[in-house]
């Protein structure tokens, strides 16, 4: 076989190589919460597939910049194909444009309405039509105490994910935020209208379908 045939096939089997997770970029600008908990899902993560899942802050600056950033770190790695920003609507005023201009970038967006804490929600109790981060915190702490046993609720729980395994459901997590997300949006359709709502749930549910391919595949 000549030379050059020999690496064209090299390059062929190459591109035959499946992408076992995705892989996943995860860019958030929360150091504790967000981060905790994702990095509760990747600590589940068999070693072989922990690198295709990667989480970046994105923190001490501007939102709007958050695209950008997350674009510097698509390009620094061919592998990872998914990309996802989380950020909450809190006060974010150019909530609904920002979402729109991901999508634009060909990212996806893990957004809650008003905060992550309505997500979280979910494992432990139907969601509730909260439009304040700080109602919605203050009740997610009380069912969080009842639920967990916890005397209270630090955003800096690193054991967060596992503690809501435990005391909750994801499965039915997925489905209840699943059902509050189409049932609103057929009402207002714009995310920052969308009060107790998340698309969190769609990354979650995505991350634990193509882990288990995965998984299959070591």
């Amino acid at each position: 076989m000549k030379r050059g045939n020999r690496l064209n096939k090299k390059r062929e089997d190459r591109k035959k190589i499946p992408l076992r997770t995705g892989a996943y970029l995860i860019v958030t600008d929360a150091e504790k919460t967000e981060k905790n908990y994702f990095e509760g899902i990747r600590n589940t993560i068999p070693e072989a597939l922990k690198n295709d899942l990667q989480i970046k802050i994105f923190s001490n600056k501007s939102l709007t910049k958050i695209i950008d950033f997350a674009a510097e770190e698509r390009n620094k790695d061919e592998r990872f194909r998914d990309v996802w920003l989380v950020f909450d609507k809190d006060e974010v005023k150019n909530f609904d444009k920002l979402i729109e201009e991901a999508k634009n970038s060909k990212m996806n967006v893990g957004w809650s309405n008003p905060c992550f804490e309505i997500w979280l929600m979910a494992y432990l109790k139907n969601l509730e039509n909260i439009d304040n981060s700080q109602v919605c915190c203050s009740k997610f702490e009380k069912v969080y105490i009842e639920k967990t046993g916890k005397t209270r609720y630090e955003k800096s729980e690193e054991k967060i994910y596992n503690i809501l395994l435990e005391a909750g459901d994801e499965e039915k997590a997925i489905d209840k935020a699943r059902k509050k997300y189409h049932s609103s949006k057929e009402e207002y359709r714009i995310p920052s209208k969308m009060i107790g709502c998340t698309t969190v749930y769609k990354l979650v549910e995505e991350l634990k379908k193509k882990l288990k391919r995965g998984e299959e595949l070591c």
